[in-house]
């Protein structure tokens, strides 16, 4: 299956105009506010996502972008880590630039988003871009890359790509969102149409209201077009729900075999 983080997209908003597939996949929503004041961050929804863990309480506030050094303990219990003590082979899809991993690795910086620092931290590759692995997080052929997500899907019991354009697109250029939405929903088309099962998930809120640069108190969106338990209600109870399908979807499968 392919598990698709969507940095920055809340529900609310612009939503009905801007990303309509979303909303005809009936999305539940997640709390990621945490219980904490503040605008949601990334450094510590993705660690929530990742862990199960209230990262938010424990440091005392929202923080990101990229996960601060007293979440990096956590993130070495992550999704990633339980996958492989499970024997689950697990692929992080994402394909980077190697100028970029070159600095993004530097152990004085470690510049890398949670899920990446995760996957790193787990002993996964982070693929450079042409690996025959890897997606291009930026969907220039939205069509084509979805039915490369599809085949990756088939053949790792978990993928994951992380998109990150929307953020980054809302913080900078939100003009450009439109355009980024279409990608999106171009790329889900087509996985859609190859594969049929796909989970999405988001941290916080922001590509939603593209009035303005800012995070949103907006609940995010989670998805899932194979059956599924009851939604989690909020970013903390993601991780038990996501295993809860893994652990039974490849049960099943081993039981077919």
């Amino acid at each position: 299956m392919l598990l698709l983080f969507v940095d920055g997209l809340g529900l609310g908003g612009a939503l009905e105009e801007l990303f309509p597939l979303l909303l005809a996949l009936k999305p539940q929503p997640l709390d990621a506010t945490l219980g904490v004041e503040g605008l949601p961050q990334s450094g510590t929804g993705q660690t929530a996502l990742l862990t199960g863990v209230n990262t938010a309480q424990f440091l005392g506030r929202h923080q990101g972008p990229y996960p601060a050094p007293s979440l990096r303990p956590l993130l070495k219990r992550s999704l990633y880590a339980w996958a492989k003590e499970e024997g689950l082979p697990v692929l992080h899809a994402n394909g980077y630039r190697e100028e970029y991993l070159k600095r993004a690795l530097d152990p004085k910086r470690l510049r890398l988003s949670a899920f990446a620092l995760s996957a790193h931290l787990a002993g996964l590759p982070l693929l450079p871009l042409g690996h025959p692995l890897a997606l291009s997080p930026l969907l220039e052929d939205p069509g084509a890359w979805g039915k490369k997500a599809a085949r990756l899907a088939r053949d790792f019991p978990l993928a994951v790509l992380e998109y990150w354009a929307l953020d980054l697109a809302a913080h900078r250029a939100p003009e450009t969102l439109p355009r980024c939405f279409q990608e999106l929903g171009l790329f889900m088309e087509s996985f859609l149409e190859a594969c049929g099962e796909l989970l999405l998930v988001s941290d916080h809120g922001n590509a939603e209201e593209p009035w303005h640069p800012h995070h949103t108190l907006n609940p995010v969106p989670l998805v899932s077009t194979a059956p599924a338990p009851p939604p989690p209600r909020d970013l903390t109870g993601f991780l038990p729900w996501l295993q809860t399908i893994i652990t039974s979807k490849y049960k099943k499968s081993e039981r077919n075999t």
